[in-house]
């Protein structure tokens, strides 16, 4: 572990000194994980919970250096992981809003990551660690890890906010799964075929190059940013492998289909089957190429039937998407005007609230699109 100069951190129940370094050893990395265990290991036990750490850092994703762990430990101790977090690698397409108009400026990809498992010993709440350890975390960042930006979930946006971390959009619709899909007036809509992970790597291609093309044609606002995570193959397989690991462990079973597409009009959509939870999250729709409105509202509304039945067999409760788009609005009102579904739609105040942070902590007007499921760690 390559430690650096001990922090002292002084408050009303004393000096507390410890070092702020990276994770690099397995055994670093297993107390780290035994730490984090406490806080994110639902539903699997602490041993499951170190075998799916194991196992997901086989991934594409989190290979080499694309899965980094951060840690503060006891100064006189430095087995004692008191405070622990993760950065994981995105890939991110950026394009900055014209200074002056009228000159075309060029999307182009950038280094990004995901900050997760964020969690302090119980014993040690309340002393400032998590504030140190997301400093230093900022700070390699903006320097060796060459970030234009981080994305992190939270649960207490306020406190990432307080330490340049700013709050996105964070709504959401939840269509909730009937006890019996209606099949009345299905045959309207177009034809569609399950997804498995076999599809994926090609979709995922046609998909990011797709984005490439709508983020030239975005009508920006002067002086903002536009900014998504592509959704690439190892980003997608990324959390079916996670999901897949937690649901065979606690349930012995997980589902083989992973979305459906309509392939008439190029249109896909991908989906997190979360046993435990008892729904289903949507991590992406891949909206329709050269169709009228009318078509392409029906279109997603069969992949969004499709992704209610796949729900209702398995006895799932709801079906979560994040950050809907316009087109996939009018999709849910369709399914609830002929076919009954309810749909609720809510902002997200209170659990995996996406917070943004642009590097050295400035301050840009943001426009994150899409801002949907699938980054999500």
């Amino acid at each position: 572990m390559a430690e650096t100069q001990p922090i002292s951190i002084e408050n009303a129940r004393g000096t507390l000194k410890v070092i702020f370094s990276e994770a690099t050893t397995s055994e670093e990395r297993v107390r780290c994980a035994k730490l984090a265990s406490t806080a994110f290991g639902k539903p699997l036990t602490p041993e499951r919970y170190l075998e799916r750490e194991e196992y997901l850092a086989s991934h594409p994703l989190a290979r080499g250096t694309g899965w980094r762990w951060w840690c503060l430990t006891l100064a006189d101790n430095p087995e004692h992981v008191l405070s622990m977090c993760k950065t994981m690698h995105r890939d991110l397409l950026v394009r900055d809003g014209s200074a002056t108009g009228g000159e075309t400026v060029v999307a182009r990809q950038e280094q990004g990551y995901c900050i997760c498992s964020v969690v302090t010993d119980s014993n040690y709440r309340g002393r400032g660690l998590a504030s140190v350890l997301l400093k230093g975390v900022a700070e390699w960042l903006d320097g060796p890890g060459n970030a234009t930006a981080s994305i992190l979930y939270s649960d207490v946006g306020d406190f990432y906010v307080s330490k340049g971390w700013d709050i996105l959009d964070s709504f959401e619709s939840i269509l909730t799964v009937p006890p019996s899909v209606p099949q009345k007036g299905q045959a309207q809509f177009p034809e569609t075929r399950p997804l498995t992970t076999e599809d994926i790597p090609r979709l995922c291609e046609r998909d990011v190059e797709s984005l490439k093309d709508d983020f030239q044609k975005y009508d920006l606002p002067k002086d903002s940013v536009l900014v998504t995570v592509l959704p690439t193959t190892n980003m997608i397989t990324w959390l079916q492998a996670r999901i897949a690991y937690t649901n065979n462990q606690s349930y012995g079973k997980t589902p083989k289909v992973t979305g459906s597409i309509c392939e008439s009009a190029e249109s896909w959509i991908y989906w997190y089957s979360d046993l435990h939870h008892r729904k289903i999250i949507i991590q992406r729709v891949k909206p329709p190429r050269g169709q009228d409105e009318a078509t392409s509202t029906r279109v997603l509304a069969r992949l969004l039937l499709d992704t209610i039945e796949a729900a209702a067999k398995l006895d799932l409760l709801e079906v979560d998407i994040w950050n809907p788009s316009p087109e996939l609005h009018r999709a849910m009102k369709l399914l609830n005007s002929e076919l009954g579904i309810k749909v609720t739609n809510q902002k997200r105040e209170s659990e995996h609230i996406p917070c943004l942070r642009w590097r050295g902590g400035e301050k840009r007007s943001i426009i994150a699109s899409p801002n949907e499921f699938y980054p999500w760690s």
